[in-house]
């Protein structure tokens, strides 16, 4: 059984997106105070700086991680 420990970004200036490669039922991520599964090709976007765990129970897990600048920031310099 996998687990990541809850941990958050130390800022909200980006979102992280996972697109499901490899995705099996009891794999799960929690998300503030929502549970999220992901499913195979399609894509979960989360404000990482809210806490987030992973559980993903006997089976491999696999996702691309993609990061970005969160969509609202108003000017480049907040970058």
């Amino acid at each position: 059984h996998t687990r990541i420990s809850p941990h958050c970004a130390s800022t909200n200036l980006r979102w992280t997106a996972h697109l499901g490669l490899l995705t099996p039922q009891d794999a799960k991520i929690r998300i503030a105070d929502s549970l999220h599964q992901w499913h195979e090709g399609k894509v979960l976007v989360f404000d990482d700086s809210f806490e987030h765990e992973v559980s993903t129970g006997n089976e491999m897990r696999a996702v691309l991680l993609l990061r970005f600048f969160h969509p609202n920031l108003q000017s480049t310099r907040e970058r």
